[in-house]
């Protein structure tokens, strides 16, 4: 086998490692992480904290009415699933009547999911969103009512172009 032989075959097999085993199933990329972000207040810990990759640090509002933490992906982006990992150090219950939107704009947010709660501290919660995957740029975190908000990551997965 020549080189170019070979390395023909090398690149055949990683895009065959790349085509899902069920075509059902979609390649998904997480693109929330390092991009920029904020928050109703900052409590000592800032917005970016939540997209930093580090399970150990976290964002941290103050006691605001209706405290809210929202990411800018940069550009929209076919969201299917948001990950959110509650801050592992204290006080998860915090974390409960929150709505999570996303949208183009932020005059164009929707409904993607809710969660009641009350979350334990370090609990890891996954959301498909509710309406069929629409294209945002935008997602945001709301707590219905007076609250500190903290998280530790948000993840937003969405369809790898």
């Amino acid at each position: 086998m020549n080189y170019n032989t070979a390395k023909l075959s090398e690149m055949l097999e990683e895009l065959l490692r790349r085509i899902p085993k069920n075509p059902n199933d979609v390649q998904l990329s997480e693109v929330a992480y390092g991009k920029q972000t904020k928050q109703s207040s900052d409590y000592q810990f800032y917005a970016s904290a939540a997209v930093d990759g580090n399970l150990n640090t976290y964002s941290h509002t103050g006691l605001d009415a209706s405290p809210y933490w929202e990411v800018d992906l940069g550009k929209e982006y076919k969201i299917f699933r948001i990950e959110i990992f509650n801050r592992k150090s204290c006080c998860g219950e915090r974390l409960h009547d929150l709505d999570i939107t996303t949208g183009p704009s932020h005059n164009q947010m929707y409904l993607c999911a809710q969660y009641k709660g009350p979350a334990r501290k370090g609990e890891h919660l996954v959301f498909k969103c509710n309406h069929s995957p629409k294209y945002a740029r935008y997602v945001r975190l709301t707590i219905k009512g007076r609250e500190y908000l903290h998280v530790g990551e948000v993840k937003v997965y969405a369809l790898d172009d």
